[in-house]
């Protein structure tokens, strides 16, 4: 079968079913695109509306009769502010922590010349299978004296195997010969994986720290174990406990009094709930789009072979 060259720079034109799947395509992907940001434009603007304003169209996508009360009363919360500030630290944290076991360990791990390294790599992937479960973590963060601290966030999470397996696959991938040439000019392995290695990875690097931030930022589950002390709260936790009541109660408990005699009658619990939510997704929002360039090569790394 002899294939038509076509010259470079031209154009192929396509057929009429090509271009009818290609016009569903965009119609499909502009629909659920659509879908995505919808929740996130009505809570931005309903965060922003007068109360009365959301009962008559609770589906807006801009603000009505705006007003920052909602964002005052949680900027003069006491204990948002404080929580906002353990997660910043716990995120930090673990996110730091996790990266530093993640890589001494992934790395000697994708070496061809470390011994037992099945051994190693059965324990790790036995551990993702099975784990201890909720009881025998309690009881050990309660042997090591780690309940009310901050620590009982950071340290349980500090190796992931998913993690771990993704950064092995990426330092695979890495052409082992500029290793071997360094070591044959004298580097050092520390030197070899901060100098050499480490510079090399910002992909997965990227993608892993992402991953790992999100899910410290979002986690609530374990300070609800965990920690006793409302004032050691993550953010994730007090905002559920905001979204949970559907009052304005525990803002209150902290707020100014002024500030609440201005707002009490215009203001309700539904915007009170979308401005937390806003205020505690903003970072992360924020974050998220200097690291898009490294996600999808990060991601898809060990997937295409040859």
């Amino acid at each position: 079968m002899v294939k038509r060259r076509v010259p470079h720079g031209t154009k192929v034109k396509e057929s009429l079913p090509e271009r009818i799947f290609a016009v569903c395509n965009y119609i499909i992907l502009t629909v659920i695109a659509l879908l995505m940001l919808y929740p996130i434009i009505n809570i931005i603007a309903v965060s922003f509306s007068n109360y009365t304003e959301y009962l008559k169209t609770p589906w807006m996508i801009w603000p009505r009769k705006i007003t920052t009360d909602a964002y005052r009363l949680v900027f003069h919360n006491r204990f948002f502010w404080r929580s906002y500030l353990n997660t910043i630290l716990v995120t930090a944290g673990s996110t730091v922590l996790s990266l530093v076991v993640t890589t001494l360990f992934a790395w000697p791990m994708a070496r061809k010349e470390l011994k037992g390294k099945p051994f190693l790599m059965a324990i790790m992937i036995f551990t993702m299978i099975f784990n201890a479960g909720m009881i025998p973590g309690y009881l050990n963060i309660q042997d090591l004296h780690l309940l009310d601290t901050l620590w009982a966030l950071i340290l349980p999470g500090t190796f992931n195997t998913f993690n771990c397996v993704i950064m092995m696959s990426f330092f695979r991938e890495l052409p082992y010969e500029l290793v071997e040439a360094a070591m044959v000019d004298g580097a050092t392995e520390p030197y070899v994986l901060t100098k050499l290695v480490i510079p090399l990875s910002k992909p997965v690097i990227a993608s892993i720290t992402l991953f790992l931030a999100v899910g410290a930022w979002n986690s609530y589950f374990a300070a609800q174990i965990y920690i006793r002390d409302r004032d050691l709260w993550p953010m994730a936790l007090t905002l559920k406990e905001i979204l949970v009541s559907a009052s304005t109660q525990i803002l209150e408990a902290a707020s100014d009094p002024s500030a609440l005699q201005n707002a009490q009658q215009e203001i309700q619990s539904k915007n009170i709930q979308y401005a937390s939510v806003v205020v505690s997704t903003l970072p992360i929002m924020c974050i998220y789009p200097f690291l898009q360039k490294y996600f999808a090569k990060g991601v898809m790394v060990g997937s295409v072979k040859g």
